[in-house]
């Protein structure tokens, strides 16, 4: 499969180690099991393949990773900081479509007057329906792409992806601006940007490339730091957005927005590429014609989807189909409905949302450590601790599902806005759900296979977004239909979706792995062989 030397920093033969999606857990990248998946696979051009290529690492790790710090905080604060300005501007003009008058002509409608059902239930489909195009479209053509970045490498695909962001950005704000004279369902045109690639060959290009210049040894604490800035990014810029919104309008917030999309994509050209392509390595994989290479590609597709095989990746897999909802329903939804609700100004609702910001720092940073330590602590109980940190995970990702579940359930029948704030503290509780569960799915495949593992994963919760922004502005919709006390039937349909992760997650099996006499015997045998 692969082999490595000694040194951390060098990687003599390509391997795919390297998880390319989402911020994997530490117990994930230093576990390394005995698999129930271990046949002789051939690489595949897959995202997972982006990062499966091992290189010396002529670049300076820390100047790469500061750069990319900056680039993630600078792409995660657009994303988050335009959420709230798009939401009021297209209400306003559905608003103005609603009243039969002119957007732009008496300047903007009182807000109070577009919380009518039938502009909140067209505002909702409207961005469900962008949502969907989105993620069905990054989808379709997330492994063109991974395939021509094994090409011309990482940092062009990368610079087309964030490219294709500003325009879709750039679309929505000319839909916008132009409200007058084009239809708002215009804005689902901005979609085809994704093309160009979208989060998904973002998020493994990313991580890709800081596996080509950081040490095995560091790259779970490089991961993490990634994950974290786009974690503070993401809880300060709905506030920031909200304040901004007070003193300027939304326009000034998105023009804002776009800007950091701009910057973002700007300093991608201060990145070194990090991917080489040897001419022994063309010769050697490149089939001869455009039917062989399309064959070979459909068997190495169908070669990593032989991991659906193993019962435990099969459950994850199904779980991450059901995932995306407990996602979106804290994003743009959210200020949406809770402007509905209670009746809150758009301008506002970003304060709300940074409020569930802090609480999911403080669970990924203080909770979830001190838990996972405390449990496989042999001071701790019995009855409260367990065996190993496979069984851990096992553990915390039901509670993980558990908390969520209640604290969406409390979203959904909450009638005042403090207990919707307390039903946000709760929901916080199962934040580490989505490291719990790359790491169960790590412990039952090979660690060279590892890549396409979280590679299909992600593709799979993308995917599961196409309907995930749908269902919620159904189940909104219907909500208002039924009175003013069934309004939070969409976080009901997202605890029903967390009880159905609950109990997929109790199917999970513990792999089998080696005995420590056995590795110890296995380790001896390798240094004798070395020497």
């Amino acid at each position: 499969m692969s082999e490595r030397t000694d040194s951390d920093d060098e990687i003599t033969v390509a391997t795919e180690s390297t998880p390319l999606v989402g911020a994997p857990s530490v117990s994930e990248i230093s576990e390394n099991p005995t698999s129930t998946w271990k046949r002789d696979h051939s690489r595949s051009p897959t995202l997972a393949s982006i990062a499966s290529i091992g290189l010396p690492r002529p670049h300076k790790s820390g100047a790469v990773v500061g750069l990319f710090l900056l680039i993630v905080f600078a792409a995660s604060a657009a994303d988050a900081f335009k959420q709230i300005p798009m939401t009021r501007i297209f209400e306003d003009i559905l608003c103005h479509e609603y009243y039969g008058k002119t957007p732009g002509e008496d300047g903007p409608i009182d807000e109070q007057l577009c919380k009518a059902d039938a502009i909140q239930s067209k505002l909702a489909y409207l961005f469900a329906v962008l949502e969907a195009l989105c993620a069905g479209i990054s989808c379709l053509v997330a492994l063109l792409w991974a395939i021509v970045a094994d090409r011309i490498g990482r940092k062009p695909v990368y610079a087309a992806s964030s490219v294709g962001m500003v325009l879709s950005m750039l679309l929505s704000i000319i839909v916008a601006w132009f409200s007058d004279i084009l239809p708002p369902k215009l804005l689902w045109i901005s979609s085809l940007a994704h093309l160009c690639g979208g989060s998904p060959v973002m998020n493994a290009c990313i991580y890709s490339i800081i596996s080509d210049v950081v040490p095995e040894s560091s790259r779970s604490i490089t991961f993490m730091r990634i994950h974290m800035t786009s974690l503070v990014a993401n809880l300060i810029s709905p506030a920031l957005s909200s304040a901004m919104m007070l003193l300027t309008g939304p326009w000034p917030a998105m023009l804002l927005a776009l800007l950091l999309w701009i910057i973002a994509t700007a300093m991608i050209a201060l990145v070194p590429e990090t991917f080489h392509r040897t001419s022994d390595d063309d010769a050697e994989s490149e089939p001869a014609t455009f039917r062989a290479r399309a064959l070979k590609g459909f068997n190495e597709i169908k070669d990593s989807l032989s991991i659906i095989q193993i019962r435990s990746v099969a459950v994850v897999l199904c779980i991450c189909l059901l995932t995306y909802p407990l996602l979106v329903c804290t994003l743009q939804f959210m200020a949406q409905f809770i402007s509905k609700r209670y009746s809150m100004p758009l301008n506002k609702t970003g304060y709300v949302q940074s409020i569930y910001g802090i609480a999911h720092m403080v669970v990924v940073l203080l909770i979830i450590p001190a838990v996972s330590f405390l449990i496989v602590h042999p001071t701790v109980p019995k009855w409260l601790r367990v065996a190993d940190e496979k069984r851990r995970d096992l553990v915390l990702v039901r509670w993980s599902y558990a908390t969520s579940m209640a604290g969406t359930f409390i979203l959904g029948i909450s009638p005042s806005l403090p207990v919707f704030i307390a039903g946000l503290i709760v929901m916080s509780l199962g934040s580490g759900s989505a490291s719990f569960i790359k790491s169960i799915a790590a412990s039952h495949v090979d660690a060279e296979h590892r890549s396409r593992l979280f590679a299909v994963m992600s593709l799979v919760e993308i995917a599961s977004n196409i309907y995930a922004m749908p269902a919620l502005a159904g189940l909104f919709t219907l909500g208002m239909r039924l009175g003013r006390e069934w309004i939070g039937l969409p976080y009901i349909g997202v605890s029903l979706t967390c009880l159905a992760m609950l109990i997929l997650s109790l199917f999970f099996q513990v792999p089998v792995t080696k005995s420590n006499d056995e590795e110890s015997s296995e380790h001896d045998r390798l240094l004798s062989h070395d020497q």
